[in-house]
């Protein structure tokens, strides 16, 4: 039987991990404690121990998990396959989300970069379904993956995992500004013409990764500056997408499938892209 995937994205080059716990990702809310998401990790041929490997990934998931109080999850497993990294959409026979990385031995940037990657999809509920919105979502997920590198570099600073860990945090930053420094510089101002004058070839191949990563660095500041937007994005494939809605149509979706608190942020993310939603049904 053809299995069915969600590609995603390969590289980076970073290092190590944070345990994760209650104490160092409580969310804000004391209504809501925090409830660390299934993540099983299948160390078959990844050339390196299962423990190093999930307390890196550990490290990365809780930068965005601590964003999403009350959210609930499928268990997760993660493998090593060459055809990777990509989420699986068909879940294994312990009805497990499949997540494939293709990463190596100790090459822990790789691991950090495209398990945020991946993750993000999952958090933002990824169907099975055409759509020629699927950039969005890519994009989204490469800014996880630039958001998560730049944010353990500030939490090891203060909380690395083990003391001796604690002077990758520069390089971490670092490594996450190379990535930057490599994409096509545009800003919030920019990006609507910068999408406009790219949606052809977006909306016909959603994995274009320069123009992702260009759009991703642009949106960058409104995640960093509160990152409370990142929970916005569970709700963006509540309701079906049909194959030939429009971006605007599927912001809007999004806009009316969300609580009100995340309207505010809705309108604003869909006017950089020079999208004004319908916000009435």
């Amino acid at each position: 039987m053809k299995m069915i995937y969600l590609h995603a994205f390969l590289a980076v080059t970073v290092v190590l991990s944070l345990p994760l716990n209650a104490k160092e990702t409580k969310p804000e809310s004391k209504s809501e404690p925090y409830v660390a998401p299934s993540v099983r990790i299948d160390p078959n041929g990844f050339g390196a121990s299962k423990r190093d490997i999930t307390k890196l990934l550990d490290s990365v998931t809780v930068e965005l998990w601590k964003h999403f109080p009350g959210y609930k999850l499928e268990p997760i497993v993660i493998t090593h396959h060459k055809n990777g990294p990509i989420v699986l959409y068909r879940r294994n026979a312990k009805n497990e989300i499949v997540v494939r990385l293709a990463c190596q031995k100790n090459y822990w940037s790789q691991y950090s970069y495209q398990w945020a990657h991946e993750f993000c999809h999952i958090l933002h509920g990824f169907r099975d379904e055409p759509s020629q919105n699927k950039w969005f979502e890519e994009t989204l997920a490469e800014l996880a993956s630039i958001y998560t590198l730049r944010a353990m570099s500030e939490s090891w600073k203060t909380n690395p995992p083990y003391p001796n860990w604690k002077s990758y945090g520069a390089s971490l930053k670092k490594y996450a500004q190379n990535v930057i420094n490599t994409r096509e510089k545009i800003d919030l101002k920019s990006l609507a013409g910068y999408y406009k004058k790219h949606r052809a070839k977006l909306v016909k191949n959603e994995t274009l990764r320069d123009l992702n990563g260009a759009m991703a660095v642009a949106i960058l500041p409104l995640f960093e500056k509160n990152p409370t937007n990142w929970e916005s994005i569970r709700y963006l494939n509540v309701s079906p997408t049909t194959k030939n809605m429009n971006f605007n149509a599927y912001l809007t979706k999004w806009y009316h499938d969300a609580p009100k608190k995340h309207h505010a942020f809705i309108i604003e993310l869909s006017g950089y892209f020079g999208e004004k939603i319908k916000t009435k049904k």
